[in-house]
């Protein structure tokens, strides 16, 4: 599970960490991205990064789905999620 307390100020500077230190290699998206300031993330890596910032420890990939989950999380704060080829998701 996603922890609440991750807000959209966590997930923007977690953002700007991935920018500067770049997605490893095991924790590319497959199917989603999700749009920061034009750029593209993999949304959960993006997450994982926000959980650190927001509660002090990196949620692990297993204890969350990636796609409807993901996406409705970020979504809900304001996010946009596109699938590989460029195309907004609206729905989970």
């Amino acid at each position: 599970m996603i922890p609440k307390r991750i807000f959209r100020a966590h997930l923007l500077e977690a953002a700007r960490i991935i920018g500067r230190e770049g997605v490893p290699k095991l924790r590319k998206s497959t199917r989603y991205d999700v749009l920061v300031s034009g750029k593209k993330y993999p949304p959960k890596y993006l997450i994982a990064v926000a959980s650190k910032l927001a509660t002090g420890k990196m949620i692990s990939s297993q204890d969350y789905n990636g796609g409807a989950e993901s996406n409705s999380f970020l979504r809900i704060r304001g996010f946009t999620i596109t699938d590989k080829y460029g195309k907004i998701i609206t729905t989970p």
